[in-house]
């Protein structure tokens, strides 16, 4: 069965650094995740950026599942991976400041932010559940992270000021 991609695309109304510190520093990024989907994240290693290990403390419909993170960063400063050391599920977050010279951007620091998560989903029926299931409630969570990065980074960006 082939792997399962999901993509969350958005405008952050933030610099780009800005929006990015936040998902690389785990005490803010965590300030992010919603609470409905997400019960909490406890740092292990690390805490910023490369070389960060926690442990994602998410709700299912099973009561609770842990997912033990290890973080790369591939580009450091524009994208960050979190892999989950369990199952290999990785999360790629992709930051860019939006193209200043078709826009007035510049001066309002606004980012474009790419959440995209992909998986080897398991054999037979529970595979098959999953590739219905898990895309759509995947990009809920994000469309409802991307909201709250939003404010967060609009409101980091007014302290830095």
């Amino acid at each position: 069965m082939s792997k399962i991609t999901v993509t969350v695309s958005g405008q952050v109304q933030a610099p780009a650094a800005i929006v990015y510190n936040i998902l690389a520093d785990y005490s803010h990024h965590r300030n992010i995740l919603p609470p409905q989907f997400f019960i909490g994240l406890d740092v292990i290693e690390g805490g910023v950026g490369e070389g960060t290990r926690f442990v994602l403390h998410a709700k299912s419909l099973s009561g609770q599942t842990q997912m033990h993170m290890a973080v790369t960063e591939p580009k450091p400063g524009s994208v960050l991976m979190e892999r989950d050391e369990n199952s290999g599920l990785v999360t790629t977050f992709t930051v860019k400041p939006v193209d200043t010279a078709t826009s007035a951007a510049f001066s309002t620091g606004v980012s474009d932010v790419t959440f995209e998560t992909v998986w080897q989903p398991q054999p037979g029926l529970k595979g098959i559940i999953d590739r219905w299931t898990t895309p759509f409630l995947m990009r809920m969570v994000y469309r409802e992270e991307m909201k709250i990065l939003d404010e967060y980074a609009r409101q980091q960006a007014r302290l830095k000021q």
